[in-house]
């Protein structure tokens, strides 16, 4: 019970300290904030941040794992396996710009660190950590499930690999989603959805090798 609890509050903390230095990153740009900033924004102590993570380099990469890994989950979840493969894309690529639309902020931190990733002093061993990160997620890809059984059942009659098509989906849709999501979220207004119904559309249409309908 007590150890149980103890484990409870390092999860809590180590969210808490993702949470703040996501916030910071976003506001002050990704060289501006420092550990106490951090601690500040957390109400945590520098001893506690040691605990969590060895540098604000570690910070920043767990913060972009962790939102990927939650955009993917979260996507993934709306899936059911009662649906054809296209019908399962569709549901998962309109949950994807859902998602965007409740969280602006993950999709605008996933687009700051993409942007400056070649050029941010991340150790080798940082980078090796994310490269791993990166295949596995490739390999394993979230949306890889839907587009195999759509080629297996002809709802999606594509040529390409499946895998390849699920790269050049997550690429494309990010992109999309990453242009309507403002950078300065106080600049922004309404995610414009008949914009992405119409993207998710052309998109289905490419993937699934089928005529986009006149009109």
């Amino acid at each position: 019970m007590n150890e149980n609890w103890h484990q409870q509050l390092r999860n809590k903390n180590r969210d808490d300290l993702i949470e703040a230095g996501k916030e910071l990153f976003l506001k002050y740009g990704l060289l501006q904030v420092k550990i106490k900033d951090v601690c500040t924004k957390a109400e945590l102590s520098r001893v506690t941040f040691y605990k969590h993570f060895q540098s604000m380099d570690e910070l920043l990469l767990a913060i972009q794992m962790q939102l990927i890994e939650h955009l993917t989950d979260e996507v993934s979840r709306t899936s059911t396996k009662d649906l054809n493969g296209r019908e399962q894309l569709t549901v998962m690529l309109n949950a994807w710009v859902v998602f965007a639309q409740e969280h602006p902020d993950y999709i605008r931190f996933i687009q700051l660190f993409d942007i400056n990733y070649e050029m941010y002093d991340f150790s080798p061993e940082l980078r090796e950590q994310y490269d791993k990160f990166n295949q596995n997620g490739k390999e394993k890809h979230f949306l890889l499930h839907a587009l195999s059984i759509g080629v297996a059942d002809g709802s999606i009659k594509n040529p390409s690999p499946p895998l390849e098509l699920a790269q050049f989906i997550f690429t494309t849709m990010m992109g999309m989603l990453q242009r309507v999501v403002k950078i300065d979220p106080s600049k922004s207004s309404a995610m414009d959805t008949r914009m992405t119904e119409q993207f998710v559309k052309m998109l289905l249409h490419f993937v699934c090798s089928e005529e986009i309908p006149e009109g």
